[in-house]
């Protein structure tokens, strides 16, 4: 296909060393042309030398046939990273003369790439660079799969992604941690109470998890829900779970008292001091805010049970027994 007077242009004002200023100057409308010939540039270079090979080692044959075949999720990182090569072109290109523009680009391209990453997690106000603080690392008692967990929750909270009806891609995290901790039997259920382990020890700062995790996941687009149909082509609403508030309130402190535990065992098995791990464990998962849930009790209805597991290991009489409890629990589990 014949080249574009559009991408010609490119080609020679980036062989004079113009490009960068013209585009900078440029109105509007002529800085939409110079993209768009940028854009018949860089397209290919970028499906051939990055997408492709990406596409091919997720598993994704289809996508790696060609633009065609990319599925919508792939489709919009694509034009991320293109989007992202362009601006790094009209921004780098500078005054020097570029001989080969296409060498020029390939050289560039993982950088550019990146750049554009970082600046799409600052819209959404998401770390750049999402780490682990030194707070987060020791409530997670130093845990490397927990750790890495904790990155990779911040990762996708700072990013544009979606899966589906779920907040987290708890399949991608599973096949990760069976790479990682060499466990495959653990499945997305596991990971799911490891997810909710982890923010768990985030909410202990809240004004960081605000900035971190709550205000980027507020700005990802929610998925549109299409109900089932009946056998006679209706709309199938599922039934209304009802549960009582004691069976709700038991099932949070079993889930609560699971997380725990599989807390603890770790950091015991790497010879942690028995009752600081009882302590800080039981006060990262049972001190959490989200733990007591009780705006559904009536006023004077007492303390709910995360409150008072709190206050039972926060009396040295009750910690005692609290901890050789629950150093039997863990022998026998």
């Amino acid at each position: 296909m014949a080249a574009s007077r559009s991408s010609l242009e490119v080609r020679l004002l980036a062989g004079q060393g113009r490009l960068t200023e013209e585009f900078r100057t440029a109105t509007l409308e002529r800085q939409r042309y110079l993209r768009e010939g940028a854009g018949e540039i860089v397209l290919p270079l970028l499906f051939l030398r990055v997408t492709r090979p990406l596409e091919h080692r997720r598993g994704h044959y289809r996508c790696a046939r060609g633009l065609s075949g990319l599925t919508a999720e792939c489709l919009d990182r694509f034009h991320h990273d293109l989007d992202a090569v362009i601006d790094h072109l009209f921004a780098r290109a500078g005054r020097t003369p570029i001989g080969s523009l296409e060498a020029w680009l390939t050289a560039r391209l993982h950088a550019a790439m990146v750049d554009g990453y970082r600046r799409r997690r600052g819209a959404l106000g998401a770390a750049q660079r999402p780490r682990v603080p030194a707070w987060l690392a020791l409530a997670l008692g130093h845990d490397r799969w927990l750790c890495e967990l904790a990155v990779a929750i911040l990762e996708w909270a700072g990013t544009e992604a979606t899966a589906g009806f779920s907040l987290w891609p708890l399949t991608s995290w599973a096949d990760r941690r069976a790479t990682r901790t060499g466990d495959h039997t653990a499945g997305e259920a596991v990971v799911a109470r490891e997810v909710e382990l982890v923010l768990a020890a985030m909410r202990r700062r809240p004004t960081w998890f605000d900035k971190n995790v709550e205000r980027p996941l507020g700005r990802k687009q929610a998925p549109v829900w299409t109900p089932s149909r009946s056998a006679d082509g209706t709309h199938a609403e599922p039934d209304p779970v009802v549960a009582e508030p004691h069976e709700r309130a038991d099932a949070r402190l079993s889930e609560f008292a699971a997380r725990a535990v599989e807390l603890i065992v770790r950091r015991l098995a790497r010879g942690e001091d028995p009752a600081t791990v009882v302590f800080e464990v039981l006060h990262t998962v049972f001190g959490d805010p989200s733990a007591a849930s009780d705006l559904d009790q009536p006023p004077g209805a007492g303390e709910s049970g995360p409150d008072q597991v709190i206050s039972l290991i926060n009396d040295p009489e009750h910690f005692e027994r609290i901890v050789a409890r629950v150093l039997a629990v863990v022998s026998a589990a």
